[in-house]
């Protein structure tokens, strides 16, 4: 019995084997039989082939970026970390804090300190970007003319040193804040970064720019499905680079706002900020504008559940 034991382990595998040989060609028999139905159903159509398939999945992946992910760092206070959210701002000499339309304060969201920052491409070396957003309930985000956002972005180019830390003043009572605590908000959120790379959201205009040109063919809905599981994959957090995270569908597209490229800073819900439902925030700028150091037209803009 002992010597029939490796004998018929060897049959069971090679059982298994022709199994799964088996199963793999009737799994495309039966694709090649849905593709030539659809075909004829459909004179003068391609359903999608497995090469135009693979190609798009390689364009999806070859447009990952490098960016720096953001993580709470609690073993320092916020105003000693390269990033925050929240806390006392630092403002250079001659800096004051920026107001909106109707002289209030804004409220301040996030700080970078590109000098103690790992290095990204495209992005300073050195100097301090300072964000700030409306105290509205939309937080000043204009959602029909996003370039009107009512952010403000300070840029000291200069290492941050001298100057002063204000800390932001009590909200009146109409006023709004992402901010899910007043504790959080006047004591910040140190950050740590963390180097990677990252790809467009399956919602992202680039992603649905090449896909719409699939139409309804056989097989798209299946690219989508593979495009919507390697986004998943990214990930999610607070980040400068890359690309934005959206709950709903990008609100670029081709000959609108598409060359605001350039995630300047991401910021997600969490347990410190809290973007309406569980949204996501981003600062978007044109690469063109970034290598001039201009931050005067950054749009913010954040979607939500």
């Amino acid at each position: 019995m002992g010597r029939r034991r490796p004998l018929l382990q060897e049959l069971g595998r090679l059982w298994r084997e022709l199994t799964d040989d088996f199963r793999y060609a009737a799994d495309e028999a039966r694709t090649e039989w849905r593709r030539g139905k659809w075909e004829m159903d459909h004179p003068g159509q391609k359903a999608v082939s497995d090469a135009e398939a693979d190609e798009i999945i390689e364009w999806y992946q070859s447009l990952a970026r490098p960016a720096l992910m953001l993580r709470p760092d609690d073993r320092i206070a916020a105003t000693e970390a390269p990033a925050q959210i929240g806390g006392p701002v630092w403002l250079a000499e001659g800096e004051q804090w920026p107001l909106d339309p109707d002289g209030k304060r804004l409220e301040f969201v996030a700080q970078l300190d590109f000098r103690r920052l790992p290095r990204l491409a495209g992005f300073p070396e050195t100097g301090v970007l300072r964000f700030f957003v409306g105290r509205d309930e939309l937080f000043g985000a204009n959602w029909d003319v996003p370039e009107q956002s009512g952010c403000r972005i300070l840029w000291h180019p200069g290492p941050l040193s001298g100057g002063r830390l204000e800390p932001p003043l009590p909200l009146d009572p109409e006023e709004m804040s992402p901010f899910q605590s007043e504790s959080l908000r006047a004591d910040g959120v140190a950050l740590a970064a963390t180097e990677t790379y990252d790809l467009p959201d399956a919602d992202s205009f680039q992603v649905d720019a090449r896909l719409s040109q699939l139409g309804d063919r056989l097989g798209a809905s299946e690219v989508q499905d593979q495009i919507f599981e390697l986004s998943e994959e990214r990930q999610g957090g607070h980040c400068v680079g890359g690309y934005p995270m959206f709950t709903q569908p990008d609100f670029r597209r081709a000959g609108y706002y598409d060359d605001y490229d350039v995630l300047l800073l991401g910021l997600t819900s969490d347990e410190a900020i809290m973007w309406g439902d569980v949204g996501e925030a981003m600062f978007l700028m044109r690469q063109a504008d970034l290598d001039r150091r201009d931050f005067s037209r950054v749009i913010f803009y954040w979607d939500c559940y």
